[in-house]
């Protein structure tokens, strides 16, 4: 059992430098130019959705090819590999600085938020 706590960090620094190399990538993709006044509502959304979507399949990506196959090298249970899965998914999409913003400027124009927010 001992050997399985032993094999977590380096775990840990295949899915840091996995996230370091490919969330700013994804970042960039997406990269919002401060104009989304000049942009309609509809397309906004359209870019976060299709934002939203390539970070699912990243996240499906790296649990199917990196994370299962470290799973069962290294003979972890399965609540190790949600765990690694939820702070995958959690930090990859933290990460994503311009989704985070177009959410914002969605969420504030929402009508509801409008007449709720004084």
């Amino acid at each position: 059992m001992k050997y399985n706590y032993l094999s977590i960090p380096f775990l840990l620094i295949i899915t840091t430098a996995f996230l370091l190399l490919f969330a700013p990538l994804v970042d960039h993709i997406f990269y919002v130019d401060h104009k989304l006044d000049e942009t309609s509502d509809f397309e906004i959304f359209v870019v976060v959705l299709v934002h939203i979507i390539l970070l699912g399949v990243l996240i499906y990506i790296f649990h199917r090819y990196i994370v299962k196959k470290y799973m069962e090298y290294f003979k972890l249970t399965g609540p190790y590999i949600k765990i690694i899965d939820l702070i995958l998914a959690l930090t990859l999409t933290g990460l994503q600085r311009n989704l985070i913003f177009k959410l914002r400027y969605l969420s504030n124009k929402h009508p509801f938020r409008s007449k709720l927010i004084i």
